[in-house]
């Protein structure tokens, strides 16, 4: 990562009056081209209740004038402006900003988001109850008019054993969230990646031992805007990446059958990483085309899966449309789908830890 210059304010975290024993919060909030946002979301962490220790401002080669409105806020805030010497993209500039807090805690803020006054002191308080990934609670806005509650299935969250398969499955944990510098360095902190490196860094802190919780109320504003960084890519296609790479670094098989049935529900058998065989149609058991309900006439994708069993695709038996099955080897039946290209649609799944959820937080944010 590089930076060309980097701008400390005086208002340093000793001029925070705070107990010694409590863990030290610091800021990062990344920023390309957002002037018209950026005041609002340093306005909403000077007016925190609980004070943060640090605050720093990743400038990634704005060409308007989001440094001029940073910088005077440096005389309000304990706050580091850093300045990329080259657009590195969220991924570079959530890294950059971890790079120079010196907290042991970090609380990740959108230059386009904005916090509620009891943000930070309620995300601290529920990781003193119980340390591990905080996800705030979000509130929905598109910049006029009144917050609205970001009303999804996942608003409970699944229990601990199974979080991190759920997590697989979906992301449930809003960007603005809460967790420890030491647990971020010991699993490599964000990597680099076109879209969802929260998503990536989420779930190589949950496989480290993170447990997910959140505060009872929400704080957290999420800003929804037609031109935001996620809205220029294809989601389904775009979240591949992210699965494909921990895909790459599990052996473990109930995860790596998670991952499997993911890709499959945003892409089909386009997801997977291996190619399949057409020489193996013909090896298929009647019994396992019955229970994928695609006749042998119509394959046109077959694959003896290592983590899966039998993955098949081609055309439904009773309605003529595109099915996806995936038969484990014992002969049951684990996924079921209808539909192709950017539209499967879920008939079965053999648990229920494994479906997608259609109607989560960020397909909430992205219609």
């Amino acid at each position: 990562m590089s930076f060309s210059r980097t701008t400390t304010s005086s208002k340093g975290p000793s001029s925070v009056s705070r107990p010694t024993d409590r863990p030290t919060v610091g800021v990062i909030v990344p920023a390309m081209n957002s002037s018209d946002f950026i005041d609002q979301a340093l306005g909403s962490v000077a007016m925190q209740t609980r004070p943060v220790d640090r605050i720093v401002v990743v400038d990634d080669c704005s060409d308007d004038d989001t440094v001029r409105r940073v910088e005077r806020w440096s005389g309000v805030l304990p706050l580091t402006l850093v300045r990329n010497s080259r657009r590195l993209g969220v991924w570079g500039a959530r890294g950059t900003g971890i790079e120079r807090l010196d907290t042991d805690l970090v609380c990740q803020l959108d230059g386009d988001d904005a916090f509620l006054p009891h943000h930070v002191e309620a995300m601290c308080d529920a990781y003193d109850a119980g340390p591990g990934l905080i996800s705030p609670r979000p509130l929905t806005w598109t910049g006029r008019g009144p917050f609205v509650p970001g009303t999804y299935t996942k608003g409970r969250l699944p229990l601990p054993g199974d979080q991190l398969v759920q997590l697989l499955a979906q992301n449930y944990v809003v960007v603005g969230a809460l967790y420890s510098r030491a647990l971020y360095d010991k699993v490599g902190g964000f990597r680099k990646i076109a879209y969802g490196e929260e998503w990536d860094l989420w779930l190589r802190l949950v496989a480290a031992g993170a447990v997910v919780s959140k505060p009872a109320d929400p704080s957290y504003v999420y800003r929804v805007r037609a031109s935001s960084y996620a809205g220029g890519f294809a989601r389904n296609e775009a979240e591949t990446e992210v699965l494909g790479r921990f895909l790459a670094e599990t052996r473990d098989p109930r995860l790596r059958r998670a991952v499997k049935i993911a890709l499959l529900q945003r892409t089909g058998t386009d997801g997977l990483p291996e190619a399949h065989d057409p020489l193996a149609a013909p090896g298929v058991d009647a019994a396992v085309l019955a229970r994928a309900g695609i006749g042998r006439d119509h394959l046109v994708y077959v694959r003896r899966d290592p983590d899966l069993g039998w993955v098949l695709a081609g055309r439904d038996e009773s309605t003529g449309g595109p099915a996806t099955a995936v038969i484990a080897d014992d002969g049951r039946l684990v996924l079921r789908m209808t539909g192709g290209g950017n539209d499967y649609e879920v008939t079965f799944v053999e648990d229920e830890l494994l479906r997608r959820d259609t109607s989560s937080l960020r397909d909430v944010l992205r219609c």
